[in-house]
């Protein structure tokens, strides 16, 4: 077939080049728009040939201990828990987590942990302004449980009890019961995008 013939669908390769091209164009020139300034974003550039990032290569290259590594495509594996909105990646790596830690007695430095989401689930990392500013709630089906209405923010980020979550683990909202990111980053986890 020529990339001038059109397949079943209707689309021909020239059609979609020409497409993806005119869209990437759009967005350079979105992004040039006075007013529309660019928020700071924790991220880094991962050129070819290079791979990961201190704390990833930590993780990767630690000896000993245990390592997990864990992942989703879909924002929408959610499960309400009280009033925290919980999704099933954190839950799994919460348990991680308290099993090897409690029930194997391992040394938490021991245990290293890596999050890859794709798709949807990488909503679970992005920041309260995009999420109001692209109105993801709405978007994805997602309630706010303290507002009733679509999330304009990232309920997954911040810790479910605070920086003052009691450490004892037979204590009521403890610190090992937090499958907020926020407190899953201080156990070690690194969450890639």
């Amino acid at each position: 077939m020529s990339s001038d013939q059109q397949p079943r669908d209707g689309w021909s390769r020239r059609t979609l080049l020409r497409r993806g091209a005119a869209a990437t164009a759009a967005a350079g020139v979105a992004a040039r728009i006075p007013g529309i300034a660019a928020q700071p974003a924790a991220a880094h550039n991962l050129p070819p040939g290079q791979f990961g990032g201190p704390a990833y290569d930590a993780a990767l290259d630690a000896d000993g201990g245990m390592k997990g590594i864990f992942q989703s495509p879909m924002i929408d594996a959610t499960t309400l828990a009280g009033k925290s909105l919980n999704h099933l990646l954190l839950v799994q790596l919460k348990n991680w987590f308290n099993g090897f830690q409690f029930s194997y007695e391992m040394d938490p430095k021991d245990l290293h942990t890596i999050s890859a989401t794709y798709g949807s689930a990488n909503l679970l990392t992005y920041n309260d302004h995009v999420w109001e500013t692209y109105k993801l709630g709405e978007k994805y089906d997602i309630t706010d449980p303290e507002t009733g209405r679509p999330s304009v923010r990232n309920l997954f980020w911040p810790s479910r009890f605070g920086p003052d979550a009691p450490t004892d683990p037979t204590a009521k909202d403890n610190v090992y019961q937090d499958t907020g990111i926020e407190a899953l980053q201080k156990r070690g986890t690194v969450f890639l995008t």
